[in-house]
C-alpha cells in the first residue's frame, strides 16, 4: 500500500515537473499550456472588470458632458434675461428721446448697467418688506441701486450690501419705503409706500383732486433722487377718502412676489440719462 502511495507521489512530481518545463519552453508564436490554462480561468474576470471600467468611464464622461451643457444653458439664460431687461427698459423710454445722440447714449448706458441677480433670501413673516440677492460688493453693487423684475417693472432699491456676494433690497411694498410717483394719464404726483399687506398707497394727493381714476398706471416721477423717471410701478386699484386732507389711493404693484426669483440690478446711475 505504501509502495503504491509512493508511486503516485512520484508520478505526480514528474507530471508537475513536466508542466513547469512546458511553461518555460517557448512555442514559437503560441502560448504555453500554463498560459492557456490561466487565460481560461481569468479571462472572464478580466472581461467583467474591463466592462465595469468602461461603463464607469462612460458614466463619468456623460456627467461632465451634462454639466457642461447645464453651464452653457445657464449662460444663455443669463444673456436672454439681460437682453429682455434691456429691451423692456428701452421700450419705456425710447419715445422720449428726439435726438440720435441721446438715444445712443441711453442704449450704451442701459446695456452696461444691467446686472442679473437671483433672490436667495426672504422673511416669510415679512415677505413684503425686503429680499436678499446673490450679488454684492464684488459685483459692483452699492446702496440705492435700482432693482427691477424680469419684466422691467420696479421692485425696490438696494439698502445694504451685506457681503461680497450678497445685498439686501427694500421692496416698494415696505411701509418705510418712499418712491416719487406720477399717474400716467392725469399726471398727478405723489409718494408711494407700502401698506403692510403687499400693496402700496399713493400718498399726498389732495381730496380736491378729481382727476385720478381707477386702473390708471403709476410710474416713477424721478423727483426722489433715487429712481429714474418713467419706470412702471403699478396700477390704481382703489380710490377713497379718510379723515385727512388727502385721498386714500391703493396701488397694486406690477411685480409679482411669486415670480420674484430673478431680478435686474442697475449698477450705474441712470438718472442723468433718463
Amino acid at each position: 500500500m505504501k509502495e503504491k502511495r509512493k508511486l503516485a507521489v512520484f508520478c505526480g512530481l514528474i507530471f508537475l515537473h513536466l508542466v513547469l518545463i512546458s511553461a518555460q519552453v517557448p512555442k514559437g508564436g503560441q502560448a504555453t499550456y500554463l498560459e492557456k490554462a490561466l487565460f481560461a480561468v481569468f479571462s472572464p474576470v478580466g472581461s467583467l472588470a474591463a466592462g465595469v471600467v468602461g461603463r464607469l468611464k462612460s458614466v463619468w464622461s456623460g456627467y461632465f458632458y451634462l454639466r457642461n451643457v447645464e453651464l452653457q444653458n445657464q449662460k444663455m439664460r443669463d444673456e436672454l434675461f439681460h437682453l429682455r431687461e434691456e429691451n423692456l427698459i428701452l421700450k419705456h423710454k425710447v419715445l422720449e428721446f428726439q435726438g440720435e445722440r441721446d438715444l445712443r447714449a441711453l442704449l450704451d448706458t442701459a446695456s452696461r448697467a444691467i446686472l442679473a441677480a437671483s433672490v436667495i433670501g426672504i422673511d416669510p413673516s415679512q415677505y413684503h418688506k425686503s429680499v436678499v440677492l446673490n450679488r454684492g460688493s464684488s459685483d459692483g453693487v452699492k446702496k440705492d441701486m435700482v432693482v427691477l423684475d424680469r419684466h422691467g417693472r420696479l421692485v425696490g432699491r438696494v439698502i445694504d450690501v451685506i457681503a461680497p456676494g450678497q445685498s439686501k433690497v427694500q421692496l416698494i411694498t415696505d411701509e418705510e419705503s418712499g418712491v416719487g410717483v406720477i399717474s400716467a394719464r392725469t399726471r398727478v404726483m405723489g409718494v408711494l409706500s407700502g401698506d403692510a399687506e403687499g400693496r402700496c398707497l399713493f400718498r399726498y394727493v389732495l381730496k380736491t383732486n378729481k382727476d385720478i381714476a381707477l386702473d390708471e398706471d403709476v410710474l416713477t416721477s424721478g423727483f426722489d433722487d433715487i429712481y429714474p423717471a418713467g419706470l412702471p410701478v403699478g396700477r390704481i386699484a382703489a380710490v377713497g377718502e379718510d379723515a385727512s386732507l388727502f385721498k386714500k389711493i391703493v396701488v397694486k404693484p406690477h411685480f409679482d412676489f411669486a415670480d420674484l426669483d430673478r431680478v435686474a440690478v442697475f449698477t450705474a446711475d441712470l438718472r442723468d440719462r433718463w
